[in-house]
């Protein structure tokens, strides 16, 4: 059963750099840092109390995230959904002809896991994960003051396809739709489990998501006091450009050179 989002996962060129900059600018406290070999990369993830960011360095030449590096550069690699069954809900792809990379469950950072080919969600690499019991810790209060994943922005070429997609393969459950200025036009909201999807039309929004597609484009993270969260990065040195419409919140965004090219909105 799916329950949720586990975390957003960014390929990075330098682990330690990367760990500086999500601990002690935006305050984020790391959880688990190791190398998984399977998959050639060391990595880290950080805790929110809803949902995780992952961080991957290749360690492998010849491995799949470093070619992916090689090929795209650092930014967003895959979206990582938890569910309390896995055996159960990749036997439930697999019966429903979903492609797949991962036929059985593997031991992964994250738990159990087992990843679905992209052509299985719009073009984007999704990990299913069944997390250890216990295994989520409550984050430190600093920097930004970041919760949640408040949302991860899918790119997808229709709309109404891209719902589909994700109401058919993890029995998301769409939200009205909604046009959003602050991200440039259409969208649409879909929750997965606890966790929550908005879906950017492709030509969307070029410029947010730095000319980024399809596929996984970015997150927006829940922080305490979004003005406050924005004072502290400029404080910092990190750019911000504050994203404002008279009948909705503001939305900030930092600046991607900072955060290894992962579009990073606070909200």
């Amino acid at each position: 059963m799916i329950t949720g989002i586990h975390h957003v996962a960014l390929v990075v060129r330098s682990l330690d750099d990367a760990v500086s900059f999500y601990r002690d600018v935006l305050g984020l406290a790391p959880g688990r840092c190791e190398t998984v070999a399977e998959q050639g990369v060391r990595a880290a993830l950080f805790p929110l109390e809803d949902g995780e960011i992952e961080l991957l360095e290749p360690v492998n030449p010849a491995g799949g995230v470093a070619k992916f590096l090689e090929k795209r550069g650092e930014g967003p690699h895959h979206l990582c959904i938890a569910t309390s069954d896995i055996d159960a809900d990749l036997a439930a792809a697999k019966a429903a002809a979903v492609p797949l990379i991962d036929q059985a469950p593997r031991a992964g950072l994250a738990g159990r896991i087992a990843f679905l080919h992209p052509n299985a969600s719009q073009g984007m690499l999704v990990e299913l994960a069944q997390p250890e019991p216990a295994a989520h810790h409550a984050p430190r209060g600093s920097g930004i003051r970041a919760r949640a994943l408040r949302t991860v922005y899918v790119g997808t070429k229709d709309l109404s396809e891209g719902l589909e997609t994700f109401v058919r393969t993890y029995a998301a459950q769409p939200d009205e739709g909604d046009e959003d200025p602050r991200l440039g036009g259409q969208t649409r909201g879909v929750r997965v489990g606890s966790g929550h999807l908005t879906l950017v039309p492709a030509a969307s929004a070029p410029g947010l998501f730095a000319g980024r597609a399809h596929g996984l484009l970015g997150v927006c993270l829940s922080v305490e006091d979004v003005e406050a969260a924005a004072r502290h990065l400029e404080s910092r040195d990190v750019g911000v450009e504050v994203l404002r419409h008279a009948a909705l919140p503001p939305l900030v965004r930092v600046d991607p050179a900072r955060t290894n090219g992962m579009p990073l909105l606070l909200g």
